[in-house]
């Protein structure tokens, strides 16, 4: 039996708010993001896995800070340490766009049983031997992502490394091709992939997408070890262990972390209450969620200007105080004649212009009705030129 850890999307290094942590006088978040590394580090040295493989944004950004380099060498050299193969590809976040900015990856590469692939091109990383060999065929975030992919399936194709062992891709992309669903971040430079052509794998480690996901039988997202979005409030977040048999088994298996919680709270409709009403379940919904040390969002739909306006804000920032963060994220009710001056609504050209010459006073001399016909047979040809 193999075991892999697949992690993903750790993002070293983010940090969001303005709450500082008192024992370190760091971001809180930025530490959310250590202490959820250092939880899955902990684990893995206590269970020691054949290999972790890490599917790419390791840090937040291109330049991370020197302390969250320092926290990553001392994790990564807790598990050299232990003797733990890892293996880590870039990810879209901490690639840089021009290849003379030079790569963070790079001040990992002398740390024994670490294994880096940053270079914008397909790698192919051993580790072991006989039964045991993994062969790892690592993909980073590159400018020709589909192909390198190639160059990665015709080395696996050709039966070149079919002496035993087990083959497993490692991607960091958005994927379509498995089902309806298309997995996305909806970010700017990420890449996309079908995974129609990615055959005999024994598992495909995919980072990127931050919901831990089974795509295809033998294809995963691990998702993030953190939440970074409201967006991400219903997910559990942690890591996967893949177990390997020599007879073609594979069981997968989710480890959840322990994280810091976030909430999205039920929206207060404030459309049948009147403005007592409004204010007390706004104060409601903070009670009752408990906000100490939560991320929290509240939304207020279409609460009237003057309601707003005689909020007590200074009571709700007490109530909100003991929160990491506490965002009240208000919409306004608008004025029906605002809203139907802001939403016109337009008729055809046709009835436009018979209702402007109705409306219209032309020369007494002039023949209203054969203008009326010469203008719609003007537009009528023009409506078929521009057809053709």
């Amino acid at each position: 039996m193999t075991r892999i850890f697949h992690v993903a999307d750790t993002h070293i290094g983010y940090s969001a708010y303005r709450r500082i942590d008192e024992a370190t006088g760091l971001n809180l978040r930025e530490v959310d993001t250590y202490a959820a590394f250092k939880q899955f580090v902990d684990y893995a040295v206590a269970e020691k896995p054949d290999v972790i493989i890490h599917a790419g944004d390791l840090f937040d950004s291109v330049r991370p800070t020197n302390r969250a380099i320092s926290f990553v060498l001392g994790q990564l050299i807790r598990l050299s340490e232990a003797g733990i193969p890892f293996v880590v590809i870039s990810g879209n976040h901490e690639t840089p766009r021009l290849k003379e900015t030079g790569s963070v990856f790079s001040l990992f590469e002398h740390i024994p049983n670490v294994h880096v692939v940053y270079r914008n091109k397909y790698e192919l990383v051993e580790i072991g031997d006989g039964d045991r060999n993994l062969r790892i065929h690592a993909i980073p975030h590159c400018d020709d992502i589909a192909g390198e992919k190639r160059k990665m399936q015709m080395l696996l194709n050709d039966g070149s490394d079919s002496t035993g062992g087990f083959n497993i891709g490692v991607l960091h992309v958005g994927v379509y091709g498995a089902g309806k669903q298309t997995f996305l971040m909806d970010e700017f430079n990420e890449q996309l992939i079908t995974i129609h052509d990615l055959t005999n794998f024994d598992y495909i480690a995919l980072g990127h997408y931050h919901k831990y996901t089974r795509v295809r039988d033998d294809v995963y997202y691990a998702g993030s070890t953190e939440r970074f979005s409201f967006n991400e409030v219903t997910e559990d977040k942690g890591f996967l262990e893949v177990r390997l048999s020599e007879d073609g088994g594979r069981e997968v298996v989710f480890h959840e972390l322990r994280t810091r919680e976030m909430v999205d709270l039920e929206p207060v409709a404030c459309g049948a209450l009147d403005e007592h009403e409004i204010k007390r379940t706004i104060t409601d919904r903070i009670q009752e969620c408990n906000p100490e040390d939560k991320v929290v969002r509240l939304k207020v739909l279409d609460i009237p200007v003057h309601v707003y306006h005689s909020l007590d804000f200074d009571e709700l920032k007490r109530l909100t105080r003991s929160a990491v963060h506490f965002e009240i994220k208000y919409e306004f009710l608008r004025d029906s004649e605002l809203l139907a001056a802001e939403r016109p609504s337009f008729r055809s050209l046709h009835t436009e212009f018979e209702h402007f010459m109705e409306k219209y006073a032309v020369d007494v001399h002039l023949d209203k009705k054969r203008l009326d016909e010469l203008g719609l047979r003007y537009m009528q040809e023009w409506e078929r030129e521009s057809e053709e």
